[in-house]
């Protein structure tokens, strides 16, 4: 008898409360709260990109193998997009506060794709980001010239009311980056 009224209860709750039903975490906080600096060294919210699909990465720019494998595979959906593409903003968060220039940042992902913007801060922000999208990262050895970052390798989706849709792991094809801001377009 009691595990049936437990059942009830919870089924109501998730009718009554339908947030239960999915595990994204909640970022919209994150994006009105924590200021970045963007490449004209202007300080900017990622609520400025309210109504376009927000494609959000963690990572920086001396980064060997997964950042610039991520943002080659960000550039080819944009591509693949076509006209699409005005409909998303790209940001590339760097998690490297002590090396990333804006200016750098801005250098490094228009290699990539110029519609790309990168965006920093300092630790205090970074970490709070991170802390939102329950991600983590570390500076290696950071006294070293050249150290390591360990850092997320997800892609967020976030939908025009900047809610994450969708997280894409590392490695998947960039078709399914397409095809996962297609549905949020149609």
């Amino acid at each position: 008898m009691k595990i049936k009224n437990f059942v009830n209860v919870v089924a109501i709750l998730l009718l009554v409360n339908p947030i239960y039903l999915f595990a994204m975490p909640d970022v919209s906080d994150a994006l009105s709260e924590v200021t970045f600096q963007s490449s004209e060294s202007e300080k900017i919210k990622l609520t400025k990109y309210k109504g376009k699909i927000i494609l959000l990465f963690f990572g920086y720019t001396n980064c060997p193998d997964i950042c610039p494998t991520t943002l080659m595979d960000i550039s080819r959906a944009l591509k693949e997009l076509k006209d699409e593409a005005d409909k998303v903003q790209v940001v590339f968060v760097s998690v490297d506060y002590k090396r990333d220039t804006p200016r750098y940042l801005n250098e490094y992902v228009n290699y990539f794709d110029k519609r790309i913007i990168g965006v920093s801060s300092d630790k205090t922000n970074i970490d709070r980001i991170n802390k939102y999208f329950k991600t983590t990262y570390a500076l290696l050895d950071s006294d070293s010239k050249n150290y390591l970052v360990e850092h997320s390798s997800n892609l967020y989706i976030i939908g025009k009311d900047l809610v994450v849709k969708r997280i894409v792991a590392s490695g998947l094809p960039y078709t399914e980056i397409t095809k996962a801001v297609k549905k949020l377009i149609d």
